[in-house]
């Protein structure tokens, strides 16, 4: 929850109860199924508590703090509400002043908590003062909230509104290749009763029907992607293939492929056709931003539970204003390109429980892909 608000806001507001009260540790405790500190001020010699610290509920004496008023203990290890308390003793705290950060909805957020080790005497001003620190928390992570909430809910809708638009597109693209299919059988017929003067009009229309056959498949393969058939593979063999596959290519453009890896790279499961299918890509796309006289080095690493593999290409990398957008469907810089070769590629890394990213490098692009590694 730290990580929503504003870290400086926080602090700044706990270092004035600390100036305040004179108590050594000051901490903001959030109240959920654990008590846990969210944000915490701790001077020289005070309780044994720390940021992230969770505890059950019942171990905390936070739990006894109410919306209507603040608790105040000025000797906890003799107070009968938590004298009995274990955690009072595992985190040294001798006095406690609690008081309710209530949110602007009236929903308890959690509390502000000023506590030290050794017993202490609040006073009714130092009581009044940390009940309006409290008050201002509250307002300031009720604003904060108000910002980003909306925001998350907005992204979820958007999401929501692509998975339709995807189910909606698949749809279509199946009712596309149905009669697709019987178009090209019906023509495939009919140039047969004239072929003698219509060949080069039958290859061109047959050529076309299978290109739009093919993106058909490709688009499917994004939103609807195959199942992968796992058998335990060598990774490093699937890249050594591609590479065979592709050298001649890279050869004509004087562009050469380097492949490292380390001594032990373990076997995956996986789907090796289909991770081929993305080293294809991947690499015959670093050919391509290459151009001419160049290099692709391909690193293959074992990093405990991980493979990690990284395509690095001496190219002239991707412009900032469109990096984020690599990898979008139908998002292309070629002017042939339909933009869906990287999106297939990422739905295959997903597909295989990895993660896949494209970035930039002091010399080209990098292309990083992580999998999991076999027990």
């Amino acid at each position: 929850m730290n990580k929503v608000f504003n870290k400086d806001a926080l602090t700044d507001i706990l270092q004035i109860a600390i100036d305040l009260i004179k108590s050594r540790t000051v901490f903001i405790g959030t109240l959920d199924d654990v008590f846990s500190i969210m944000k915490i001020v701790n001077s020289e010699g005070g309780s044994l508590l720390h940021e992230g610290l969770t505890l059950p509920i019942e171990l905390s004496i936070c739990n006894l703090v109410t919306c209507e008023e603040s608790l105040v203990i000025s000797d906890t290890k003799c107070d009968v509400r938590t004298k009995h308390l274990q955690a009072i003793y595992d985190a040294d705290v001798g006095s406690y002043l609690g008081a309710p950060i209530v949110l602007e909805n009236g929903k308890l957020f959690g509390t502000l908590c000023v506590v030290d080790p050794n017993p202490q005497t609040f006073t009714e001003q130092e009581v009044s003062s940390i009940k309006r620190l409290a008050n201002v928390l509250g307002t300031i992570i009720s604003q904060q909230q108000q910002v980003i909430i909306p925001e998350f809910e907005e992204k979820i809708q958007h999401l929501d509104k692509l998975a339709l638009v995807g189910q909606l597109a698949a749809g279509l693209a199946h009712e596309i290749r149905n009669p697709m299919q019987s178009v090209k059988g019906f023509i495939q017929f009919l140039f047969e009763e004239h072929n003698q003067t219509s060949s080069h009009i039958k290859d061109l229309v047959l050529t076309e029907l299978n290109r739009m056959n093919e993106l058909i498949s490709d688009f499917l393969l994004v939103t609807q992607p195959t199942a992968p058939k796992k058998t335990l593979t060598s990774i490093t063999d699937v890249m050594q293939a591609t590479i065979g596959v592709l050298q001649s290519e890279a050869n004509l453009h004087n562009i050469s492929i380097c492949l490292e890896t380390d001594d032990y790279v373990p076997k995956l499961w996986l789907d090796a056709s289909q991770i081929k299918q993305v080293f294809l890509n991947i690499i015959k796309n670093a050919i391509e931003a290459i151009g001419h006289n160049g290099k692709i080095a391909v690193y293959v690493q074992n990093k405990e539970d991980t493979v990690c593999l990284f395509i690095k290409d001496s190219g002239p990398g991707i412009p900032l204003s469109i990096i984020n957008k690599i990898g979008d469907p139908f998002f292309s810089t070629k002017d042939e390109g339909v933009g869906l070769g990287l999106s297939i590629c990422q739905s295959i890394i997903k597909e295989h429980q990895g993660f896949m990213s494209i970035a930039n490098d002091y010399e080209g692009t990098v292309v990083s892909i992580q999998l999991p590694a076999t027990s």
